[in-house]
C-alpha cells in the first residue's frame, strides 16, 4: 500500500508538470529571435533514437556540451546529472558512481561489483579504473538512470554510463586540437583528425594528455627524539597529482551500404599520484592540504584494449549487429595510509599502537572481453524488437599489501598482511529480447526480458597475514618482527612469502566458487500527449549476481525493482526541453561492503578483510528534473535537479571507524539513510554571448548546490556527513569573427569549499578516533585555447 501510495504521488506530480508545460508548450509565441536546441542522438534502446523521443530517465551530452561544462572525466559529470554522485578511491585511483543512492563505495578491485555499469561503445568496462575515465573525443556521453536490467544487465543495477567515441567518417578531412595550462603548473593537450584513406575506408586518431602538480604539501617531520626524520618525504611528487595520457586509433570500413565495421584499439597510462584521506580537523599549526608523510605516492597504471561493432543489414527490416572488445586493466601503486593523522607522539610521549600504515598494490590484471551479438528489426514496423545473445569473462589476480607499525615507518611491526589473488573469474551468460508496438500513432507498448547467469570463482587464492607473536608487539630487533611486508619478493608465492616473513605470519585459503541466475524484465508504456509531449510509465527490475570473498565464504545476490513515471517535452518552438521522472526503488538483499576487522585483549589487530554482507534491504524514491532552454539567440540556461529520499532496510554491522567492527560491538542500521544521496542537489548553468565587432565573448557561470549528506550508511554524525554547500565554475571565452579558433579562462570551485567525498577515521580501538575525508579538488584556475581545422 505504501509503495502505491509513493508511486501515485509521483506520477500525480509529474502529470501536473506535464499537463502544466503542454500548455505552455501550445500556446507560448513564437520568438523572432528563435534558435533550436542542438538534437541528441542516444543509443540506451541498443539503437539509435533521438533524445527526446526515449522514454528512459537518461542525461546526454555531447563532446560540444562537455566541453561548455568542462567535463573532463567521469567526475565532472555528477554536476550535471540528477541523482549522480562521485567517490573517490585512493590507492587503487578508482572512480565510484552513486545512482539515486545506490552505489558500492568498494566496488574498485575483485572484491566486489559496481551498481552503475560503465560502457564503452557498447562493451562492459568492469574496473572504473582506464581509459573510461577520460572523456576526450567522444560523440555523446548517456547517462540512463534505474535499471538497465533488460538490454544491457551486466551491473546495471540503477543505471548506466554509456561512452560512445568519435567515428571516423568517409570522404572528409578535418581536425581539432587544444592546449590548457593553469593551477598547480597544470598542462594538457588533445587533439583529433579525421583521415578519409578511401571511399570505404576513414581512420580518425585522438590523444590526449592531462598532468598537473598534486594539492597536499608536505608536513615538516617532527623533532622528537628517537625518531628518525629521514622516514619522512618532503619532496616530490605530491598526492591528489594527474599525470594521465591516452591515445586512440579508429578505423571504419563501409564497403557497400549493407555492412559497416568500427574498431578502435587505445591506450591509457597514468603516472599521478593516488587521493588520500585528510585530517578534517588539522593539528594545530597545519594547513588541511597537508599531511605527514613517510611513504611517497606511486601510481603506474595501464589499460589498453581493442572494441568492435560490425552492422549488416540483412533486409531491409532485419539487421545484424556483433560487438565485441577486450581491455586489460593493472599496474601498481604504493599509498600512504595514515597521511600522519595520529602524528608520532601520544601527550605521554610514547609511540602509537597502529600510527603507521602503507597500502601497496604490488602487482595488478584485470582481463576481460565480451561478445554480443543482436538481431534486430529495421525501419518503421508495427513492432520493432531486438533479440541477443551476451558472453563474458573477466580473470583477475592482484597482490595487495597492507603494512601497520606503531608510529610511523621506523617503528616496531603492529599489522601486516598480502592479499595474493592468483585467479579471480567471472563469467557471466545471457540471453535477451525486447519489443515496442506502436499501437497507433501516439501509444506504444514495451516488453523487455533477460536471463543472466554468473559464475565467480577463485582458484588459489592466499593471504598471509601477521599472526601477533607476543615479542613482535614490543621494541624488538628480531628480524621476522620488523621486516613488514613491503620490500619482499613482488614476485612471490604465499608459501614461499611465508617463508621469507618467517614464524609470524600466517597463511588463509579464498577458494570459493558460486554461481547465481536470474530473469529480470521490463514492462513500459509511453504516449504523445501532444507533438511536443511524451509522458511514460515503466516497471523494470534489476539484478547483481554474488559475492565471492576471502575465506571462502559467499555472499547472495541483490535485486531491484524500479517504478518510474515520466515525460519528455518540448516547448518555446524548440527552444527548450523539459524532462521529468519520479521513481521508487525497492531494493532486496542489497550488498553491502566493508572491512572488517578484529582485535586482540591487547589492542593489537588479530585480523582485517573486506567482507560483503547482504542488508534485508533498502528503499529509494525521488524526482528529477533537466531544463534546456535558448532563451534568446545569444542567452542559453541549463538546469538539472533531483530530490530524494533513501532509507536502509535492516542491515546490522559495526563502525571500524570509530571502535571494534566485530560482532560485539555491531549495531542495527535500520531506517539509515544512504550514503552520497543529498535530499535536494542539483546545478544552474547560464551564459550569454556578447556581439562584438571582431567576433563574441561569451561568460558562463554553472553553480553545483546539495543540501547535506551522509558519507556512510553508519550516519555518524557531522564527522561522517558532507554539509550542504554551493560550488560555482565561471568561465571566460572569446571567439574571434570567423576564425577556427577560441581562448577561454576559468576558474572551477570558486568558493574554495572543502568537499568530503568520503569520510574514514584512525586512532582506534586504542584512541578517540581521528576523523579523516577525501575532498575533491580545491579551487583551480586555468586557460585553454582550442583550433580546428
Amino acid at each position: 500500500m505504501k509503495l502505491r501510495r509513493t508511486l501515485l504521488a509521483g506520477s500525480s506530480a509529474v502529470a501536473a508538470m506535464i499537463a502544466a508545460t503542454a500548455v505552455q508548450a501550445q500556446t507560448a509565441p513564437a520568438a523572432a529571435d528563435s534558435t533550436q536546441l542542438e538534437e541528441i542522438t542516444v543509443t540506451a534502446t541498443k539503437r539509435e533514437t533521438n533524445l527526446q523521443d526515449t522514454p528512459i530517465a537518461i542525461s546526454a551530452f555531447g563532446q560540444s556540451q562537455l566541453d561548455r561544462n568542462q567535463v573532463k572525466d567521469v567526475t565532472d559529470l555528477a554536476k550535471f546529472v540528477p541523482s549522480m554522485a562521485i567517490n573517490q578511491q585512493g590507492d587503487q585511483g578508482a572512480i565510484l558512481i552513486t545512482m539515486r543512492g545506490i552505489g558500492n563505495d568498494t566496488a574498485y578491485t575483485e572484491v566486489a561489483d559496481p551498481e552503475v555499469a560503465i560502457y564503452v561503445d557498447g562493451i562492459y568496462s568492469p574496473r572504473a579504473q582506464g581509459a573510461a575515465v577520460l572523456m576526450y573525443d567522444v560523440d555523446a556521453v548517456e547517462v540512463a538512470r534505474g535499471p538497465q536490467g533488460t538490454l544491457f544487465g551486466r551491473n546495471a543495477t540503477v543505471g548506466a554510463v554509456s561512452i560512445r567515441t568519435a567515428k571516423p567518417t568517409l570522404g572528409d578531412y578535418y581536425g581539432n586540437a587544444e592546449v590548457v595550462a593553469g593551477s598547480y603548473n597544470r598542462l594538457g593537450a588533445r587533439f583529433a583528425v579525421n583521415l578519409p584513406v578511401s571511399d570505404t575506408f576513414a581512420l580518425r586518431l585522438a590523444a590526449i594528455t592531462e598532468r598537473h602538480d598534486g594539492y597536499v604539501d608536505f608536513q615538516r617531520p617532527p623533532t622528537i627524539a628517537g625518531i628518525n626524520p629521514s622516514a619522512f618525504v618532503t619532496d616530490g611528487k605530491k598526492y591528489y597529482a594527474q599525470d594521465q595520457r591516452s591515445a586512440r586509433l579508429s578505423a571504419l570500413w563501409k564497403p557497400n551500404e549493407k555492412f559497416s565495421w568500427n574498431v578502435n584499439v587505445e591506450g591509457y597510462q597514468d603516472t599521478g599520484a593516488p587521493v588520500i584521506a585528510l585530517a578534517q580537523n588539522p593539528r594545530a599549526g597545519q594547513k588541511k592540504w597537508s599531511a605527514l608523510i613517510d611513504t611517497a605516492p606511486v601510481s603506474d597504471r595501464f589499460s589498453y584494449g581493442v572494441r568492435s561493432t560490425m552492422d549488416y543489414s540483412i533486409s531491409d527490416k532485419v539487421g545484424l549487429t556483433y560487438v565485441t572488445g577486450w581491455q586489460r586493466v593493472g599496474g601498481n601503486a604504493d599509498s600512504d595510509a595514515d597521511g600522519g593523522i595520529l602524528g608520532v607522539t601520544q601527550p605521554n610521549g610514547s609511540l602509537t599502537q597502529g600510527g603507521f600504515g602503507e597500502n601497496n598494490t604490488v602487482w595488478s590484471r584485470n582481463d576481460a572481453w565480451s561478445h554480443e551479438i543482436q538481431l534486430k528489426s529495421q525501419g518503421e514496423n508495427t513492432v520493432d524488437w531486438i533479440v541477443g545473445g551476451y558472453y563474458s569473462h573477466e580473470d583477475n589476480s592482484i597482490r595487495f599489501d597492507i603494512d601497520g607499525r606503531d608510529g610511523y615507518r621506523d617503528g616496531p611491526m603492529s599489522w601486516s598482511g598480502s592479499f595474493i589473488q592468483a585467479k579471480r573469474t567471472v563469467e557471466s551468460k545471457a540471453a535477451f529480447g525486447q519489443a515496442v508496438w506502436h499501437v497507433n500513432d501516439r501509444l506504444r507498448v514495451t516488453a523487455g526480458l533477460r536471463y543472466t547467469d554468473d559464475t565467480k570463482q577463485d582458484q588459489g587464492g592466499r593471504n598471509v597475514t601477521f599472526n601477533g607473536l607476543s615479542s613482535c608487539l614490543l621494541v624488538d630487533t628480531a628480524a621476522h618482527c620488523n621486516a613488514g611486508i613491503f620490500g619482499q619478493d613482488r614476485g612471490a608465492t604465499a608459501d614461499q612469502l611465508l617463508a621469507l616473513l618467517g614464524p609470524g605470519y600466517s597463511i588463509g585459503k579464498n577458494d570459493v566458487k558460486g554461481s547465481w541466475d536470474k530473469f529480470t524484465w521490463l514492462g513500459r508504456a509511453d504516449f504523445d500527449v501532444t507533438d511536443d509531449v511524451l509522458a511514460y510509465a515503466s516497471v523494470s527490475t534489476g539484478f547483481k549476481s554474488g559475492n565471492i570473498e576471502d575465506g571462502g565464504l559467499l555472499a547472495n545476490p541483490e535485486t531491484i525493482t524500479n517504478y518510474e513515471a515520466g515525460s519528455k517535452i518540448r516547448f518555446l518552438d524548440g527552444r527548450a526541453t523539459l524532462n521529468l521522472a519520479a521513481y521508487y526503488e525497492d531494493f532486496k538483499g542489497y550488498q553491502v561492503n566493508q572491512v572488517l576487522t578484529t582485535f586482540k585483549a591487547d589492542g593489537t589487530v588479530d585480523k582485517s578483510q573486506v567482507i560483503t554482507t547482504n542488508a534485508k534491504g533498502a528503499q529509494a524514491y525521488g524526482f528529477e528534473a533537466e531544463l534546456a532552454a535558448n532563451l534568446t539567440a545569444v542567452d542559453r540556461l541549463q538546469i538539472s535537479a533531483t530530490y530524494q529520499d533513501t532509507k536502509l532496510d535492516e542491515l546490522t554491522a559495526a563502525d571500524g571507524r570509530i571502535g571494534p567492527n566485530d560482532a560485539a560491538h555491531a549495531v542495527q542500521l535500520k531506517g539509515n539513510q544512504l550514503p552520497h544521496a543529498p535530499h535536494f542537489s542539483g546545478t544552474v548553468a547560464y551564459e550569454h554571448t556578447f556581439e562584438l565587432a571582431n567576433g563574441r565573448i561569451v561568460p558562463r557561470i554553472a553553480t553545483h548546490f546539495e543540501s547535506k549528506s551522509w558519507l556512510s550508511y553508519f550516519n555518524q554524525g557531522a564527522p561522517d556527513q558532507q554539509k550542504s554547500y554551493t560550488r560555482t565554475d565561471v568561465t571566460l571565452r572569446y571567439e574571434p569573427a570567423e576564425k577556427p579558433w577560441s581562448v577561454e579562462a576559468f576558474v572551477q570551485n570558486l568558493e574554495n569549499k572543502n568537499i568530503k567525498t568520503g569520510a574514514g577515521a584512525a586512532g582506534v580501538p586504542n584512541y578517540t578516533p581521528v576523523w579523516t575525508a577525501v575532498y575533491q579538488a580545491p579551487r583551480t584556475w586555468g586557460f585553454r585555447l582550442k583550433t580546428k581545422f
